[in-house]
């Protein structure tokens, strides 16, 4: 018997028939519910009571009917805590029977942290899945277009607005730049994430112009950040775009539409400015004139009565001259100008043009040269006029007195143009007034005292363009201008 307790390092209990404990090892006091009854002498059961109602099988073990018997996993608790785990195993020794104790108790508790780890895990699993499919789900459904890329830029996944927008499927990006997208010449990929990797909880903002597979330009407001991977320290760059486009061009209709409206606001100024001035001086002249000639009727030589005759008539026709060039830009304004070509002899308009101002043109000469004898074109007689008298007559307004207009009709005929170009010597027109030169009621602030409407070249440039053709300008302030006016023509030479 020593020699099987020796080879059995387990603790043990001996017990005879009668279930009274005869011996026990050194240590196994503490596997006993009562310690201090586990002495010999003392009935086994008031220190192991889990054997109270087996005193049937321990009978069985005795007339060798059974080998053992054992139980697993019992617990003792000290203070209301679980302290200690064994076994107990029964089997017979001679006319006697032996109860092996072995402690379990770190078996136990390893086994019960697998289980609360591996229920940790199921835990941990689940919401991990449901975490992901709930992040598919948003992806899937979320407005903004998303693309997850490496730290090189390589296109790892997009989500399906990404896919709608630019008309791509995932296989089409999948490893491609997020520059195949962005087409901004100033966009680094690499810079955008340096900067988020140094300032990690940042996100970063760009508006970026993006081509769709169908060659479309959008403005996608992007707004950047970076996402651990699975590996430490390795990060990916996630683009969330928002499809600005309808904004952007929504915006700019609205400042283009306020930028109209001041513009009406400072036409209409200019207006009323300028319909005060313009029309009160005629006006004055006449009311002076006539009240004059009212009240000195029977007094008054001839040469005087046709003086303020002559002053009535010239405050008159300055008049009809400010409304009838109202009413043309109006009608451009309107559409209603319409163009009504027919055949004109170019050079003989444009001399008889010259012969009517040069009664007005005060003491200056105007040089007309061309480099065809006889031209004859299809063009709008009354729009033709329109643009060469509003040219000779600001040529000669703004040129000092004596001083030669120079006036050339150039034809070319290999690509059926004709140039109608007028030089003064003038005051020229200076660089920050000529943008807004062909404005209507415009007038540069180097004109000082001259009079002038600001509606001449307003209607030489739509004039132009009922005739399909376009207006060059060459000034030097102080020196003078050159306009180049060329129209393409249907001709026949005589």
């Amino acid at each position: 018997m020593n020699q099987l307790l020796i080879f059995d390092q387990r603790e043990y209990v001996i017990i005879n028939q009668n279930l009274i404990v005869l011996q026990r090892s050194t240590t196994a006091q503490k596997f006993a519910e009562s310690p201090q009854t586990l002495v010999p002498g003392q009935d086994i059961r008031l220190s192991f009571p889990e054997l109270i109602g087996l005193e049937n099988v321990l009978t069985q073990i005795l007339n060798q009917e059974q080998e053992f018997f054992s139980l697993e996993t019992i617990a003792r608790h000290v203070n209301n805590k679980t302290n200690l785990y064994f076994n107990l195993l029964i089997k017979k020794l001679g006319n006697n029977l032996i109860i092996f104790l072995e402690d379990t108790t770190e078996i136990i508790l390893l086994k019960q942290s697998l289980v609360q780890q591996i229920n940790e895990a199921e835990v941990l699993v689940s919401t991990l899945k449901r975490f992901e499919d709930c992040t598919k789900k948003i992806l899937t459904s979320m407005g903004d277009v998303l693309f997850i890329t490496t730290p090189s830029g390589e296109i790892e996944q997009i989500n399906q607005a990404a896919k709608k927008v630019f008309g791509y499927n995932q296989n089409e990006l999948v490893a491609k730049t997020i520059d195949f997208i962005v087409k901004n010449e100033n966009f680094d990929h690499e810079k955008v994430y340096n900067y988020l990797l140094k300032n990690r909880n940042k996100v970063q903002k760009i508006d970026a112009i993006c081509q769709t597979k169908s060659g479309e330009l959008r403005e996608i407001e992007f707004s950047c950040s970076i996402v651990q991977t699975e590996i430490k320290e390795f990060f990916n760059c996630v683009y969330i775009g928002r499809d600005i486009t309808a904004r952007k061009q929504a915006e700019t209709e609205i400042l283009q539409a306020l930028q109209k409206e001041k513009e009406l606001r400072e036409i209409k100024s200019r207006f009323i400015s300028l319909a005060s001035h313009e029309f009160r001086n005629p006006l004055s002249s006449i009311l002076i004139a006539a009240n004059f000639l009212a009240e000195n009727k029977n007094n008054i030589s001839q040469e005087d009565w046709d003086f303020y005759l002559k002053t009535i008539n010239t405050a008159a026709q300055n008049m009809q001259s400010l409304v009838e060039d109202i009413l043309v830009i109006s009608k451009t304004e309107e559409g209603k100008l319409t163009f009504n070509p027919g055949l004109l002899n170019l050079n003989k308009f444009c001399q008889r043009l010259i012969k009517e101002l040069e009664i007005t043109a005060n003491k200056k000469n105007i040089l007309f040269s061309t480099n065809v004898e006889h031209l004859v074109i299809w063009s709008d007689e009354k729009i033709l006029k329109l643009i060469i008298n509003n040219l000779l007559s600001n040529a000669i307004k703004y040129s000092p007195q004596e001083e030669n207009i120079e006036f050339k009709i150039l034809y070319f005929a290999e690509q059926e143009i004709v140039q109608i170009i007028i030089q003064d010597y003038g005051i020229g027109i200076p660089v920050e007034a000529r943008k807004h030169l062909f404005d209507s009621f415009y007038r540069a602030n180097n004109v000082g005292d001259i009079p002038g409407t600001g509606l001449g070249l307003s209607i030489v440039k739509k004039a132009v363009d009922l005739h399909g053709g376009k207006i060059e300008l060459n000034s030097k302030l102080g020196l003078g201008t050159i306009i180049t006016v060329i129209l393409p023509v249907n001709h026949q030479s005589c």
